[in-house]
């Protein structure tokens, strides 16, 4: 009878400890599972990622830098949305075609190169130099100590390549991609405009130099690119390299051209046309010559090249 007694309360008591347990363990559970502590560490975003820019140096990117210098990127950092705490100029001038977004953004002294105590001054939290030739009038060591110092690219003139990176060291790939996707449109809607409304003519990109002669921009060069490669004009015979001179004399080459667009701006010389040979050609004798501005021809970027597609059409398309 002791015995089966014994074994009784000892069942009821394994049981009870048993139940206990299991809820001593689902407390502790629940406890843990609502840990603010836990769920921090969880979904804490990074502080900074480690990323290797162009020089091969692994720096370390703010998650979220608020403080941006990118000299001669501000096209760029526009495009995806991000606005430098200040920006290039040229002179003392900055990029006139931005400044309906950077309209007040201090100006760099870029005279000589970025300096180290100009950047300084500015408190940056990221310096992102679109080359190496950016580094002139300092040491990348002399930038580093500032704040951390992203080189974009060993290609200036990779726009297209240099906006996708400018995306991926700020967080905005997604907002790089798709300026870059709008920019593809609307060249391939102003080609189709220009076709429909002049169809397969030629045209040049004039630079005068005054007595010297005068320059053309070629197939591969700024925006000779858009001009013949995205708008599809037909190139004159007279156009040779990218950049190269000719002198007055070969004006008169120019006659199987429609259109001339001029580059303009503060201090750029006119073209000359008071000449007999300027004249003469048929672009100019039928009202084909516009005058466009520098700023944004003279470049190449996803603004830039949208404004220039805007002239374009606004000049041809009656």
């Amino acid at each position: 009878m002791f015995s089966r007694r014994f074994i009784h309360v000892s069942a009821v008591l394994l049981v009870s400890s048993l139940v206990m347990a299991g809820c001593g363990t689902g407390a502790a559970d629940s406890t843990n599972a609502g840990s603010p502590t836990a769920t921090t560490q969880a979904t804490a975003a990074p502080k900074e990622r480690i990323l290797k820019d162009a020089m091969g140096h692994e720096v370390k990117v703010p998650a979220e830098p608020k403080r941006v210098i990118a000299p001669f990127l501000e096209d760029g950092l526009t495009a995806i949305g991000v606005k430098p705490v200040a920006q290039w100029s040229a002179n003392g001038a900055p990029q006139q075609y931005l400044q309906n977004t950077l309209s007040g953004v201090p100006i760099l002294d870029m005279i000589g190169g970025l300096k180290p105590e100009g950047t300084l001054s500015h408190s940056p939290d990221l310096i992102i130099l679109a080359a190496p030739s950016y580094i002139k009038a300092g040491t990348y060591e002399d930038f580093s100590k500032i704040a951390p110092t992203y080189v974009l690219s060993n290609d200036e003139n990779d726009w297209r390549g240099n906006v996708a990176k400018l995306g991926e060291v700020l967080g905005k790939t997604k907002e790089a991609d798709e300026a870059i996707k709008k920019y593809d449109e609307k060249v391939a809607q102003t080609k189709d405009k220009i076709q429909k409304a002049v169809g397969n003519k030629s045209a040049v990109l004039y630079q005068s130099a005054a007595e010297k002669g005068f320059k053309l921009f070629g197939a591969n060069f700024y925006s000779g690119k858009l001009l013949y490669g995205g708008v599809g004009f037909k190139q004159p015979k007279l156009l040779k390299g990218d950049y190269d001179s000719y002198s007055l004399e070969s004006l008169a080459q120019l006659d199987d051209v429609d259109y001339i667009f001029v580059l303009s701006g503060t201090g750029r010389p006119k073209p000359p046309t008071d000449n007999p040979l300027w004249q003469k050609l048929p672009a100019v004798q039928q009202g084909h010559v516009y005058e466009v501005d520098s700023g944004h021809w003279f470049n190449q970027n996803v603004i830039a090249n949208q404004l220039i597609l805007d002239d374009i059409v606004r000049n041809l398309v009656k």
